[in-house]
């Protein structure tokens, strides 16, 4: 195995990653940087519309709070939802102090990044900041493993590109590696956010809470052939959103909270699954006769403008809209400064759970990660400024050792993937009920069998697709495990 070692690893490369690793070397410790893909792209927050939500001032810090309170139907951690409205606005200040370029608007930052990908101009500001202060870059690794012991941290990773396995070495990791919208078929999260952090963090020992919460944005593109673009909440509620009969959904169910896409979002999403996945309508959101000054209500509409003009036509025409699988609250539980229950391991952003109760204020995701991205940051630097080296030598050969285990499995893995989407978007997702959840943890269960059979040693792309899928059945059951023991409904 390759070998490195560092002060401090950061598993994932999004928002929450940076900002830890930022905290980390302006401590004056080495840190290194573990992602996917490419430095900060392939993340949820490249693909974000790059909106943070962050109120200036004691006057506005108030209704902040109790949006976010009340988004989360009284299940979130008050004490994680102070610190995020108490910090907000500082993480905000620092981006502009940095050059980001965005703009802010009744106590929302916009970022204006590159449509669709709004949430570029984040990412870019974030990794000049890091490459500035002298942090470590490694793309193309999937982690397959957290390991602390012997004194030491570690992560066993693999990189598809060469075949091969690294080993890194540390005294402390924060995992950053995002949520799991990814388990549904229908969602608008790069590719492979299948709830590695959630895996990761459950195996080395750590305790994991309100897995059951997935979050799914209502108004997302159903253009067949297209991507499932988020349209801008504010911008949609100036249009019509009406059924295959005329009806306005808005009225039919009685969603009244404006912006609906921000502020009803669970209730919108609902509404819309019945109409689309169950009644078998399409429902379609007529923008025809918006004025300029609606399409430029906000930064956010304005930026996409272009956009869902001349590429999906709607000056012209209505365009197919219907939820998608957006954002997960549930995740690894953490303190005020990111620790988890194991010492040594940190957590921050999507991979971490407790801040949103059971439904998320819109806004609130890229805040979240660059608050508690500074706080795990600065947590693990002081750990492992207390922490000695320990016997890395030893934590390396087990490193090794628990890469072995994954040298073997199922060569259909991805079809597995594609089937155990399937499930949870019909019976995991939206709508839940007993029969419902009973049905889809058996199938869930019937394909971790499969997974588990032995096979001869997968090429390279196919060993992708087995570490992708373990991750994906272990997180998918947890969810609906999680979904059965909650009877009521949020």
């Amino acid at each position: 195995m390759e070998q490195a070692s560092f002060d401090v690893i950061v598993v994932g490369s999004g928002a929450a990653g940076l900002r830890a690793a930022i905290a980390v070397a302006e401590a004056g410790l080495s840190v290194g940087v573990v992602s996917k893909g490419s430095p900060g792209k392939s993340t949820c927050t490249w693909f974000s519309g790059g909106v943070m939500a962050g109120s200036p001032g004691p006057d506005r810090c108030g209704p902040h709070r109790e949006r976010t309170l009340a988004a989360g139907r009284g299940l979130n951690d008050a004490a994680l939802v102070d610190i995020l409205v108490a910090d907000a606005p500082l993480r905000l200040g620092e981006l502009v102090r940095w050059g980001i370029r965005a703009e802010l608007i009744n106590g929302y930052l916009y970022a204006k990044g590159r449509p669709p990908v709004l949430g570029e101009e984040i990412v870019r500001c974030l990794l000049r900041r890091c490459e500035a202060l002298g942090a470590n870059f490694r793309g193309g690794l999937t982690v397959t493993d957290i390991l602390l012991r012997h004194g030491a941290a570690g992560v066993s990773a693999y990189e598809k590109s060469s075949d091969r396995w690294v080993a890194l070495t540390a005294r402390a990791v924060i995992l950053a590696a995002g949520g799991a919208a990814g388990l549904y078929l229908r969602n608008d999260n790069p590719g492979r956010i299948l709830g590695d952090g959630s895996r990761l963090a459950l195996e080395v020992g750590a305790v994991l809470q309100d897995m059951e919460f997935v979050q799914f944005y209502p108004l997302c593109l159903a253009e067949p052939g297209g991507p499932p673009l988020v349209i801008p909440p504010r911008m949609a509620d100036r249009g019509r959103l009406l059924n295959d009969g005329g009806e306005d959904v808005y009225a039919k169910y009685a969603i009244t909270e404006r912006p609906a896409g921000e502020r009803a979002r669970d209730r919108l999403s609902q509404a819309l699954f019945k109409e689309v996945f169950r009644n078998h309508s399409s429902v379609r959101l007529d923008l025809r006769g918006l004025s300029p000054e609606d399409w430029r209500i906000d930064p956010f509409g304005a930026a996409l403008q272009g956009f869902l003009c001349e590429r999906h036509g709607a000056a012209d025409r209505p365009l197919r809209v219907a939820p998608a699988a957006h954002h997960t609250m549930g995740g690894v539980r953490i303190d005020a400064d990111g620790a988890t229950s194991v010492p040594g391991l940190f957590a921050a952003g999507e991979a971490a759970g407790g801040l949103h109760g059971a439904n998320r204020m819109g806004g609130n995701a890229l805040s979240e990660t660059l608050v508690f991205g500074a706080r795990a940051g600065r947590a693990a630097a002081a750990w492992a400024k207390g922490a000695g080296d320990g016997d890395r030598r030893l934590l390396t050969k087990d490193l090794a050792e628990s890469a072995r285990r994954w040298s073997r499995g199922p060569r259909q893995a991805a079809a597995l993937k594609e089937r155990l989407k399937k499930i949870m978007w019909e019976d995991g997702g939206i709508i839940r009920g007993a029969q419902g959840l009973s049905r889809a943890l058996a199938a869930v269960q019937a394909i971790a069998q499969e997974a588990a059979v032995p096979s001869d040693p997968p090429a390279s792309e196919e060993l992708l697709d087995r570490i992708e899928l373990i991750s994906a059945v272990r997180v998918a059951g947890l969810i609906l495990e999680a979904a059965a023991m909650r009877r009521e409904s949020r």
